[in-house]
């Protein structure tokens, strides 16, 4: 979006920072820490207001996070237009808890007409629209991402996990499989992307040569490429999940649980669907055997990378700036 100059403000500094500052986007951290700990808070709060306070902006982009960030957004953005970027059905961002609290509703109904309000799936909409009820301001802009389907000609014999490394993200459900690898196939490999991936020095990982870990990056072609299936192995609702839209695109299997978020884009059919940790195993046994039919999978996943375009997303963010800058 060149017509616009960007300014991406994090909360703490995250593993792509480099990245962000390599690309030239303008980037700055309010603690200059991966540490998330609440310890910090108050300090991040503090910063976030002197930077209000320097900076001068026509629209404040504001994606899902702590309420107590967006509330100093509102009251002290100057003359800036608020947007309230919402990735998650339970409006709050924080997929451990499934519903809203009474004070934080209050505050979503009090912005409800004095901001923008973006939904990233047809069920976050509706849950915004059942609970807020007021959505004048409210717009339907589905999460996409920039990959172009491209079906799969090998098999790497190696699937994969993108994510944090936490309960909500069936991270302990995959610890579990990485010990049973060698049940679904004898030279099956793992490969972990996440966040804590540096600094995971568990001695029961040490000691399995066919788990790899990965920092994240920008580069995230190379670690669809390596791959063969996904597990998103989520247990909460989702938004409309960027690693789901992303392995379609590059046509990777994905054994899923069919939680809101995940069906709006795979369908109620999907065939690496499991119901149970139990199946998880079993599903994967399914998919390294010929009993899939991987060409028709690839329709599938072919199919659904079509209905979700980048640039109609990006011009859906623009025309939306536009308003904002218009009114």
């Amino acid at each position: 979006m060149d017509d616009y100059d960007h300014s991406i403000i994090s909360c703490f500094k995250g593993n792509a920072f480099e990245e962000i500052l390599a690309e030239g986007i303008k980037c700055e951290n309010l603690i200059n820490s991966d540490n998330i700990s609440y310890k910090y808070l108050l300090l991040k709060y503090w910063r976030f207001l002197k930077y209000l306070r320097r900076n001068s902006f026509d629209i404040i982009h504001y994606h899902q996070g702590g309420i107590g960030i967006l509330l100093l957004a509102f009251f002290f953005r100057n003359n800036a237009k608020i947007i309230h970027h919402f990735h998650h059905a339970n409006l709050i961002g924080d997929n451990t808890k499934q519903s809203i609290s009474a004070l934080h509703l209050i505050i979503l109904k009090y912005l409800a007409t004095r901001s923008y309000q973006v939904a990233v799936a047809k069920q976050v909409f509706d849950e915004y629209s059942s609970n807020v009820e007021d959505i004048r301001n409210l717009e339907l802009i589905r999460n996409s991402q920039p990959f172009a389907f491209k079906k799969k000609e090998c098999r790497t014999n190696t699937i994969g996990f993108i994510g944090r490394f936490t309960n909500e993200k069936g991270f302990p459900l995959v610890v579990q499989i990485s010990k049973r690898l060698k049940e679904i196939s004898p030279d099956l490999k793992m490969v972990i992307m996440g966040e804590e991936s540096k600094i995971y020095v568990d001695e029961f990982w040490q000691k399995l040569t066919n788990i790899e870990f990965l920092m994240p990056t920008f580069d995230i072609q190379s670690f669809y490429k390596s791959v063969d299936a996904v597990l998103f192995l989520s247990s909460s609702p989702e938004g409309l999940p960027l690693v789901v839209l992303e392995a379609v695109s590059f046509d990777v299997g994905l054994v899923a649980f069919p939680v809101a978020g995940v069906i709006e884009i795979l369908g109620n059919n999907y065939p690496l669907y499991v119901k149970s940790s139990e199946e998880v195993i079993e599903k994967l046994k399914l998919y390294y055997s010929d009993k899939i039919n991987l060409n028709d999978l690839s329709q599938i996943h072919e199919n659904i990378s079509k209905e979700y375009r980048f640039g109609e997303m990006l011009i859906a963010i623009k025309q939306l700036y536009s308003q904002c800058l218009n009114t």
